[in-house]
């Protein structure tokens, strides 16, 4: 049967059943009309999916665990294995969406295994505040970066027979009371930097389904914002997928549904009978709840009962450890001392518990019960003939052991170099999720300073959720950030400590150098239940450059073992007539020793657009792999959309003309080619005139000023050779608004009914 055959059998009792969650993270079943479940499962970084009970006397066990912790002892006994691959923080390192796609691949061949139809990930909300207990889940503070690398999962998750769930739409970037929490968000920002990322993806890959999130914006929670699921999500991007709520998110059940949402979560019987009876009372019309329950069926009769096959997980756990590898950021490696010499060389240090009991992923409902792990220690030992001494170094990460740090300084003292495992861990996922600090754990910031303080090689291998501060660093000459790179983190770092491969991945955010210098620093996490977006569309590098802030480590930065040059910037015209595209191409050669990996990335500056732009916005990205040698073209393509800001004032998209900067670098602070470009957009966007306009704005546009003279030669007010560019600038210089000026300048002669006829004639020629 098509769905349409379906619809029809069903009462409107089984429509709504259909529009709510099932038990446990599935929609019901209603096998007599030919209707099967879906399961969905949770996981951002690999499948989290509970065991289904085998027998009754299981259950009561089995309903303890799953309303314990997600990372309790108890909900991983009743959680299924799975390959658990970098967290979003990690893979975007990679700028590699290739990477994403072969990861979501995998992920679905697990998902299908495990019966599951849906994921609920990626996870695309910007990484706004580097406090925020979901960042490690998130992939950017920028939407370029973190749309093409979700698009690029979902499309290796949906090629594979599994449907993403992109979570959470949108401005999920607090974990504070998240549920009551008023995210207050100018228009511009959200369409800029948080609605963009999501617009990106729904474009490129069109999810199954997404989800909305617990938070409300502007007033509305977002279960609710008809403006948010229908004007924008459907009907101006176009989006024809499943829009379902977060796990518990809706607040009204009625109104949720009549913004657009078509699924809710969890289990609700209220919510059921609350459907029923709006159909029945004619406060919804039946047509309207099948227009939901079209879009549930379209995804369950596409992704239940998923054809299974076996899982390779030899092959995944490979992956996941190349995966480790190609994120790894390397972000200072002062005298080169990495890579180490495996063969020749005096003792190896390595210092601190994470060496033999990582932290490769975070908490909450993205943790995977890993089917297998890399052990830092052990890799470190299988590569290299030099003595290796571990010392344990802490016990608990938050309170420094005097006895543990001076057996680890005493054996930093005796080695050539001391490695030390080090970062940040995550609070229990409670309605207080968010991080206290910047700050990595203090035993082991006390490890790095006594290390330090007895070897001039110090190298730190971090693992953190989200960006930290280091203020050790210069006591220290490498620093090499593995991030939540999931199971084969231990395997990844000793390849990259060994120089079996070389370091190739970049900061998808900006490292600050205190806590104090991030653009929301005054407004996280927000208070009085409303939290302010005050830093507009200067989010990460964008605040950076504009306030001209030195950060600990830019945008996009990441070092490597190789060199690389680049040359040869061109363009394919001379200039570019909207709507149209140009090419932008550069050269790119390795000069260095070793293979590498380098992210090539391309930003746009504007520098004479009508309202404030940051110094320069990421539009493209490549990642390319060189040998010795050996130089590659890269080709980037840009559109209409590539040289525009949103403009509240018109609800649109904007391009002002005139030279474009357009740079190609290494990072957002090292730019190695750059030039201007003139860009012509066919139309001038002005404000409507009005009589107390100014005429900065009112001769803007060429039209309405000719508008404007034309009358008062009419009127006798003017001749037609005063019309000078003295007597624009003269106008322009002005501060009375048009009335007001008109009337000093000819009084008594100007009358109410002339201006008006003037103002008119002006919106008319300059059609506004």
């Amino acid at each position: 049967m098509n769905i349409q055959e379906i619809l029809s059998k069903l009462s409107v009792r089984e429509k709504a059943v259909l529009c709510v969650s099932g038990d446990q993270l599935c929609t019901a079943a209603l096998p007599d009309r030919g209707i099967p479940r879906l399961v969905m499962t949770d996981g951002t970084t690999g499948v989290r999916i509970l065991k289904t009970p085998p027998t009754p006397p299981e259950k009561a066990q089995f309903r303890t665990a799953i309303n314990a912790s997600f990372d309790s002892p108890e909900a991983l006994a009743v959680t299924e294995e799975a390959t658990c691959f970098p967290a979003g923080s990690s893979l975007a390192c990679s700028w590699d969406p290739s990477l994403a796609e072969e990861i979501g691949a995998a992920v679905a061949a697990e998902c299908r295994a495990l019966g599951a139809g849906v994921l609920f990930g990626p996870g695309l909300n910007t990484r706004r505040s580097p406090l925020d207990g979901r960042g490690f889940e998130y992939y950017s503070e920028d939407p370029v970066l973190a749309g093409d690398m979700t698009a690029g999962y979902v499309k290796g998750l949906q090629d594979h027979g599994v449907g993403a769930c992109v979570k959470h739409f949108v401005c999920n970037n607090s974990n504070y009371m998240r549920t009551i929490y008023d995210n207050i968000v100018e228009e511009r920002a959200l369409r800029e930097i948080f609605l963009a990322a999501f617009e990106r993806v729904i474009k490129k890959s069109r999810p199954a389904s997404v989800m909305a999130s617990y938070n409300l914006i502007n007033g509305t929670h977002v279960c609710e914002s008809r403006r948010l699921l229908t004007d924008i999500l459907r009907d101006e991007w176009g989006y024809e997928g499943m829009i379902i709520s977060d796990c518990g998110a809706v607040k009204d059940h009625l109104k949720a549904f009549r913004a657009g949402l078509d699924f809710e979560m969890p289990h609700s019987k209220i919510a059921i009978d609350k459907l029923v009876r709006a159909v029945e009372s004619g406060e919804m019309a039946e047509a309207e709840l099948d227009g939901h329950c079209r879009r549930v069926l379209e995804v369950v009769l596409r992704y239940a009962e998923p054809e299974a096959a076996p899982v390779d997980f030899a092959k995944h756990h490979t992956l996941a450890r190349d995966a480790a590898a190609r994120c790894a950021v390397l972000l200072k490696n002062e005298a080169e001392l990495l890579p180490l010499s495996g063969e020749s060389g005096g003792s190896i240090a390595v210092l601190g518990r994470w060496a033999r009991e990582p932290v490769f992923q975070g908490t909450g409902c993205a943790i995977v019960k890993a089917k297998m792990q890399d052990i830092p220690l052990e890799e470190i030992r299988a590569r290299t003939s030099r003595p290796v001494v571990y010392a344990e170094g802490y016990n608990d990460t938050k309170i420094p052991d005097e006895a543990l740090l001076a057996q680890a300084e005493a054996a930093a003292a005796q080695a050539e170099c001391a490695v030390v495992f080090a970062g940040a861990m995550l609070p229990p996922e409670t309605d207080d999720y968010n991080r206290p600090t910047m700050d990595i754990e203090p035993a082991q910031e006390a490890l790095i300073r006594r290390a330090a303080a007895v070897n001039k090689n110090v190298i730190v291998v971090l693992m953190n959720c989200e960006s930290v501060v280091m203020p050790w660093i210069d006591g220290i000459r490498a620093v090499l950030d593995m991030w939540y790179c999931g199971q084969g983190c231990g395997a990844a770092a000793a390849q990259l400590l060994f120089g079996e491969r070389s370091p190739g991945g970049k900061l998808p955010v900006t490292m600050p150098r205190r806590l104090e210098d991030c653009p929301d620093y005054l407004h996280f996490p927000g208070e009085n239940h409303r939290h302010l977006y005050g830093e507009g569309i200067y989010v990460g590098y964008r605040y950076y450059d504009k306030k001209r802030v030195e950060p600990l480590f830019p945008f996009g930065h990441g070092l490597s073992y190789t060199a690389f040059t680049y040359s040869d910037l061109r363009f394919s015209q001379d200039h570019l007539a909207l709507p149209g595209e140009v090419e932008v191409s550069c050269g790119v050669r390795n000069t260095g020793e070793r293979p590498g990996s380098e992210v090539v990335q391309l930003y746009v500056g504007d520098g004479h657009a009508r309202l404030h732009r940051p110094v320069r916005e990421l539009k493209a990205f490549r990642r390319i792999d060189l040998d010795p040698g050996e130089e590659k073209t890269v080709t980037f393509t840009l559109g209409e959309r590539d040289f525009a800001y949103y403009d509240p004032a018109f609800s649109d998209w904007v391009v002002d003309s005139g030279a474009f900067r357009i740079e190609i670098g290494s990072s957002s602070a090292d730019i190695r080619l750059g030039g201007e470009f003139p860009v012509e957009s066919g139309r001038v966007r002005c404000l409507p005139a009005t009589p107390d306009g100014h005429y900065l704005e009112l001769l803007r546009d060429e039209r309405a000023a000719q508008a404007l003279f034309d009358c008062l030669v009419e009127w006798d007010l003017l001749e037609r050779e005063e019309i000078t560019d003295a007597l624009r600038q003269k106008l322009t210089n002005s501060f009375w608004g048009l009335a007001q000026h008109l009337d000093l300048l000819v009084p008594c002669q100007v009358t109410e009914e002339m201006v008006q006829e003037a103002v008119r004639r002006m919106n008319e020629a300059q059609g506004t």
